[in-house]
């Protein structure tokens, strides 16, 4: 027995024949004329597209941008990673990079884990110091001078550390500027153009030219990641089927 999705498909198919072949088949003195507001929203749509695909190139540039200015964390005070952050307990903090995703370095399968921070340092360099006290105390040379040479290269490390925290926070504060800057936008432009879809979806198609027309701003409505495309599926949008069931009706009035 036929199933009913089978059953369906067909009549998709012979609707869309039927219809394609009635067009045809009218003289164009016949034809009657398309719904002139869906034409003049077909002809507003490249330039509500063409905004929103700038806003969004814009915000991805400087997203790339920013997140290639990261400056990376010193190595002495990093360990490899030993998996994902989300499933794997490791030690310290994930590295991140200025636009708060996970900092993957060339060659390394995860990111590096942060596992000393200044404090630690300088409590190191309190600890030495007091070693080097007591050895001063006792006469211990050889102990004055390993405390010593500690000392010097934990203060170098120190200002490493210093280093990279300004230049983080401020390669942060240049991201987070940057998103309050262009998010909006691009935000804005988005729900624009869906709602200008839902508006040519929803406006009647009298003719195949009104089809035609619906089907290729899907066209141009699916040009944008899936990500984006979730947006029309947020608004309850359902434009497939108000092309189908326009496929369906045509069809049917080729077929009468």
């Amino acid at each position: 027995m036929t199933s009913i999705v089978e059953t369906n498909r067909r009549r998709f198919l012979l609707g869309l024949a039927a219809a394609s072949t009635a067009a045809a088949a009218v003289p164009a003195s016949a034809a009657p004329a398309e719904n002139p507001k869906l034409i003049a929203l077909a002809g507003e749509l490249p330039a509500v597209a063409e905004a929103y695909h700038r806003a969004y190139g814009e915000y991805e540039d400087a997203h790339k941008r920013n997140r290639a200015a990261t400056p990376l964390a010193p190595d002495e005070i990093t360990e490899i990673g030993i998996g994902c952050p989300r499933t794997t307990s490791q030690p310290g903090q994930v590295e991140m990079n200025s636009t708060l995703g996970y900092l993957y370095r060339k060659g390394e399968e995860f990111p590096r884990r942060i596992v000393r921070n200044s404090w630690d340092v300088w409590r190191d360099i309190n600890e030495f110091r007091r070693i080097k006290r007591q050895a001063k105390k006792s006469g211990d040379v050889a102990e004055y001078l390993r405390a010593e040479e500690e000392i010097t290269r934990l203060k170098k490390l120190e200002a490493k550390i210093d280093a990279y925290q300004t230049a983080y926070s401020d390669a942060r504060a240049a991201a987070h500027a940057d998103h309050e800057r262009l998010y909006p936008a691009r935000e804005k432009t988005l729900q624009a153009f869906a709602e200008h879809m839902s508006a040519i979806m929803a406006e009647p198609d009298w003719t195949m030219e009104g089809l035609i027309i619906k089907a290729e701003a899907l066209i141009e409505w699916n040009r944008l990641d899936r990500q984006q495309k979730i947006y029309a599926h947020i608004l309850g949008a359902d434009w497939h089927t108000s092309i189908a069931s326009s496929i369906l009706r045509h069809g049917e009035r080729g077929a009468a």
